[in-house]
């Protein structure tokens, strides 16, 4: 036996009553808001060298999301004549240069020409001869 399908109801409308909406204090805003989001600091990459007449210019990209600017480092053939600095360790110092450059203007122009000076030169020169602490030299027989 088939079972005859239920009467509908009939739709009763009922009040909609106005809820008091509460505004969120600052300090109820301010535990809800997501902490600050780190952003990664600028990455510097190497992108080779150049042989000119006054030396090698040194080229190094700095990106920092979608931007990005280039910058060329100077060192002078006589730096590498008179053992002041090694061929390998000319990207280090240009690198080492740069980010000092940018500590002190973080808005330098792209494009712009540095040149390392002596005094930076022989500063690498004397840490490197230190060597960091802790750290073993190869062939230092352990």
């Amino acid at each position: 036996m088939l079972r005859p399908a239920p009467k509908p109801r009939a739709e009763v409308e009922r009040p909609v009553r106005a809820a008091a909406i509460e505004t969120p204090t600052d300090s109820a805003v301010q535990a809800v808001e997501k902490p600050a989001v780190r952003q990664r600091p600028p990455a510097i990459r190497y992108l080779g060298f150049e042989v000119t007449s006054v030396g090698r210019e040194y080229s190094l990209q700095i990106s920092h999301g979608i931007e990005s600017r280039t910058f060329v480092v100077l060192v002078g053939h006589d730096v590498f004549a008179t053992g002041k600095a090694r061929f390998q360790d000319a990207p280090d110092l240009c690198y080492q240069r740069l980010g000092r450059e940018l500590l002190a203007d973080p808005d330098l122009a792209t494009g712009a020409r540095i040149r390392l000076t002596t005094d930076e030169l022989l500063d690498y020169r004397d840490a490197r001869e230190r060597g960091a602490p802790g750290r073993k030299r190869r062939g230092s027989g352990g």
